[in-house]
């Protein structure tokens, strides 16, 4: 009995993982917003744990093994921030293992 519990309990830890934690290179009280909104993705299934990260039409390269990644942006600098579904970003950006994009247009142009 102790032994389907546990294994029940290993599933639905499994089961509730949360994305990676996007931060802004920002204040305190704006540091988060981005992953406000990559929590709302996860949590309606559009994109998984380790998505394919797309600023100004450029990949962002990550370590998907961290647990928080750090973007190059403020706030200020974000226009607009769009989730793709996995199968989507699959075909558009031609990457097999990823879990979604966020898509990111900023103004600032390098």
């Amino acid at each position: 009995m102790q032994n389907s519990s546990l294994i029940l309990l290993s599933l639905f830890a499994i089961g509730c993982s949360n994305p990676k934690v996007f931060v802004l290179n920002e204040k305190e009280e704006s540091r988060y917003f981005v992953q406000r909104l990559v929590s709302t993705s996860f949590e309606k299934d559009l994109i998984g744990e380790s998505p394919l990260v797309v600023i100004n039409g450029t990949s962002f390269k990550y370590n998907k093994k961290q647990d928080t990644i750090l973007l190059p942006l403020k706030k200020l600098d974000i226009i607009t921030l769009d989730f793709l579904n996995k199968n989507s970003s699959r075909i558009i950006y031609n990457e097999k293992e990823n879990d979604g994009a966020i898509i990111i247009t900023s103004n600032i142009q390098k």
